[in-house]
């Protein structure tokens, strides 16, 4: 995972106010006080907020799932609930092929290494694909 090139969050206290800090910089943390701008540009940030909020719970989702997320997320909001999320889309690990794959009768495992094969997915010890294998989101 890449390293967080800022650290930002509000100041205790003052809920009002945003505090930066950028890595390696030289200010230390910056603060930016949201009352302090002008009320037509607080208007539109309020906004602006929305959309990215709920846009965000949409992310690596389409059709219905994106709609039912930004439902969701909205109906959180509407609650006071600022950190409500729509559950992220389930992954595939090997370590959970790997343990449900001992569930299966000797038959169905070799079904299901063939089909492992067959899509190219390599299981480290269990299947050499013919073409190389995708990150399966581990």
């Amino acid at each position: 995972m890449a390293q967080k090139k800022l650290d930002k969050h509000l100041k205790e206290g003052a809920p009002n106010v945003i505090v930066i800090t950028v890595l390696d910089g030289a200010q230390g943390p910056m603060e930016f006080d949201f009352y302090a701008l002008p009320e037509t540009i607080q208007n539109k940030l309020g906004p602006f907020g929305l959309s990215h909020k709920l846009g965000d719970s949409a992310a690596g989702k389409k059709g219905s799932e994106a709609e039912e997320a930004i439902t969701k997320v909205f109906a959180g909001l509407m609650g006071n609930d600022w950190s409500v999320r729509a559950p992220a889309a389930p992954k595939v690990s090997t370590k959970t092929i790997t343990d449900n794959l001992g569930t299966l009768s000797s038959e169905e495992q070799a079904a299901a290494m063939a089909v492992l094969k067959k899509l190219g997915i390599n299981i480290p010890g269990l299947t050499a694909p013919d073409e190389p294998d995708e990150d399966l989101g581990a």
